[in-house]
Formats: C-alpha cells, structure tokens, sequence
C-alpha cells in the first residue's frame, strides 16, 4: 500500500512538472518582433536588427534595441525606426539631443514631458518626419510627405496592436 501510495505521488508530480515546464512563458516585446510590418505598395528593401547604433547620424547608447526599415516605392524611400532603451531616462536624454539635432532648442524642450512622452512632426531636410517615444519606447517614420508617413503610422498601429495581443496571450 505505500509503494502505491508513493508511485502515485510520484506519478503526479512527474505530470506536475512535465505540464509546468512545457507552458508557454511570456515574452517580451522587442524592437526586433517588428521586423514583419510591411508597408502595402512599398518593397521591402531592408531590415537590420541591432544593439546601439545610430538613428539619422545621431548615436545610441550601447544598451539600446533597434530596428531599422527600410522600403522603397519606385524612386521614394520610407524609414522606420524602433528603438527600446534600459529606461525611460535614457530615451527621454536621447529624445532631447534627437529632436534638437533635427530642430532646434526650442522646439526639442517643448516636445515633451521627460520620461513620459514626446511627439514631433514636420519637415527635416527633403522628407516629412513623425516621431515620438513613450516610456523606453522610440519610434521615428521617414518619407516624401506627411500623407504617407501619417498612412504607415496608422498601419504600424494596427501592426504593434496585433503584435502586443500576440505577446501577451
């Protein structure tokens, strides 16, 4: 009766764990879970996956995930940028020298609420730009005029809500 006893024991915790060990764990979400948005009547061109680098010739701290896009639709190009830093002091210190690089002073002090939320929009060089972060969160759109980048903005919404949903379940 004790060697049943036992084996049932043993039984169920060989169960127990086998079970627990197999459940899917949650995973978080990096900058290079984007790498799948795609941009409709845009080619990928390419897609690079990287720890630090440089955003726009501006440099990211060692410690920062970024995802670079890049696409193409006949002669006009579209960038799209990711990028999730150790924490939110140190998107909100990039933000500052980023929008001031691209800017001016004025503008990148105004641009937002330091380690909350920062939003810029408008004309760099020969491209429109949407920018903002959130939290340890950077995302930078790049293209010919401000109708694109605001379309791919909302498809890469649509894209980050489906991607969240899949990560969290």
């Amino acid at each position: 009766m004790k060697i049943r006893k036992f084996s049932i024991i043993v039984i169920v915790v060989l169960i127990t764990t086998l079970f627990s060990s197999c459940s899917a764990s949650k995973s978080e979400l990096v900058p290079g879970k984007f790498a799948g948005f795609a941009l409709s009547d845009y080619m990928d061109i390419s897609t690079s996956v990287s720890v630090g680098g440089m955003i726009l010739g501006i440099e990211l701290n060692e410690d920062t995930l970024l995802l670079h896009k890049e696409f193409a639709k006949g002669t006009k190009e579209f960038n799209v940028y990711v990028a999730k830093f150790e924490n939110a002091s140190r998107a909100t210190g990039f933000w500052y020298d980023f929008v001031r690089e691209i800017s001016n002073e004025i503008r990148s002090v105004i641009s937002a609420i330091p380690w909350i939320y920062g939003e810029f929009s408008g004309e760099v060089g020969e491209s429109f730009m949407k920018s903002w972060f959130s939290g340890r969160w950077l995302y930078i759109f790049l293209g010919d005029n401000s109708e694109e980048v605001d379309s791919a903005v909302r498809a890469f919404k649509e894209y980050e809500k489906s991607l969240v949903r899949s990560v969290e379940s």
